[in-house]
């Protein structure tokens, strides 16, 4: 079913300038759809009448208040929830640069196969193209809002693609299905995060805490994209050091987000597995086979370390405290705000969502939960909702209301 426009929902009245938590529709919910949890007033607006085509979709991006989704053949679109005023089609996955070649069947999609690079060395699998969802892209960010009347004309999105981890892009032009996705010619990546900032992309290279990394920037105020700058910076020592002690029991996640016209780098410390009272163990604590969940969750945030980039110097200064400063990351655009004019988020914090998608490692009975929020102060973690499982699937989302501008 080809989409390039359609309009489906009323205005919300739910128009809130602040962070929302989109969530499942609970298991007894009828329709398609997704549920909005507003931390300010603690409530929940449920949306049951998403199109038929988003029934077994996938979120990959949510940023400027649109959603990056992956129906059921892998086609990605543009969905603006909230205000519901487009769904916008985007580059068929042929043209996806991962994407080798895609056998199409004539009658049901489920027989429909793909073959694509799944990682290093240069290998190529077949998939059928429901679960080549979850290895064809893992994070996807707007440099504007498409329904913005200046900004929206230069619309791009990059998405981090494949088991490479590498980037590619379309543009505004693009949308409607008729475009094709343009590898972006980096060093080669692999990359861990993307934002924009001002029309910038800024690209995180994640080589791991042994290797030297370092920080890509990208010029999308142009009919085409051009790398600007590389700023080459070792990993920070305080993170390697604290990676390295807990190896056994912990691995870390990285995020780069724009701060008050400042770069950020987060780790996320996140432990493989925890103990009912939340500490890390190692995998010889599990339980044996006669003992029940949940005495061991798979994994659990401990704590981040933030670090400010300095240019000049190219390398990560280390901070405890971002002051006013209200930080999101997730799976969404990572995204800073000013928690004084926002009195509903806690300042000096970082807001996270679970974005530990490795279909290889799914578990059944947990997942999708890791979500809260961190406290540089307090150096403590709390739930920002109780959820109503252990297994969230698919996993809490932020969402920025469309009319939302950082400040």
């Amino acid at each position: 079913m080809a989409i390039n426009a359609w309009h489906f929902l009323s205005p919300s009245p739910f128009l809130s300038p602040s962070a929302l938590l989109m969530l499942p529709l609970d298991k007894d919910d009828d329709g398609h759809g997704c549920r909005f949890f507003g931390i300010k007033d603690k409530t929940t607006l449920t949306f049951r009448n998403f199109p038929e085509i988003f029934s077994h979709s996938r979120c990959v991006g949510s940023s400027h208040g649109w959603l990056v989704l992956l129906d059921k053949d892998s086609e990605p679109y543009l969905l603006d929830p909230l205000r519901g005023s487009r769904i916008l089609r985007l580059p068929p996955i042929e043209t996806f640069p991962p994407v080798l070649q895609v056998l199409r069947s004539h009658g049901d999609s489920k027989y429909s196969l793909a073959t694509f690079r799944l990682g290093r060395p240069r290998s190529t699998t077949l998939l059928p193209l429901l679960p080549l969802r979850d290895y064809i892209m893992s994070k996807a960010v707007l440099s504007a809002n498409p329904n913005d009347d200046t900004k929206g004309k230069s619309c791009w999105v990059v998405v981090i693609a494949g088991g490479e981890s590498k980037l590619a892009f379309c543009s505004c032009k693009d949308f409607g299905g008729v475009g094709v996705w343009m590898e972006l010619a980096g060093n080669g990546g692999p990359y861990s995060d993307v934002t924009f900032y001002e029309g910038m992309l800024f690209a995180l290279c994640d080589s791991g805490f042994c290797d030297i990394g370092f920080v890509e920037v990208w010029d999308f105020n142009r009919d085409h994209p051009m790398k600007i700058m590389e700023i080459k910076s070792s990993f920070p020592r305080k993170s390697a050091e604290v990676a390295r002690a807990l190896e056994n029991v912990c691995f870390t996640n990285t995020y780069i987000v724009e701060s008050a016209g400042e770069i950020l780098l987060l780790v996320r410390f996140i432990a493989y597995f925890v103990n009912k009272h939340g500490d890390p163990v190692e995998e010889d604590y599990l339980p044996i086979e006669e003992d029940t969940h949940p005495l061991v969750y798979p994994y659990k945030t401990l704590h981040f370390h933030i670090y400010m980039l300095d240019k000049n110097n190219e390398e990560w200064v280390g901070l405890d405290s971002i002051g006013d400063r209200a930080v999101f990351v997730g799976g969404s655009h990572s995204r800073s705000v000013l928690a004084r004019d926002f009195p509903d988020f806690e300042a000096n914090s970082v807001y996270f969502t679970n974005d530990n998608r490795d279909p290889e490692e799914c578990d059944d009975l947990c997942g999708g939960y890791d979500t809260g929020v961190y406290s540089l102060q307090s150096g403590k973690v709390k739930k920002i909702c109780e959820l109503s499982s252990d297994k969230i699937e698919p996993p809490p989302f932020w969402v920025f209301p469309s009319d939302y501008h950082s400040k």
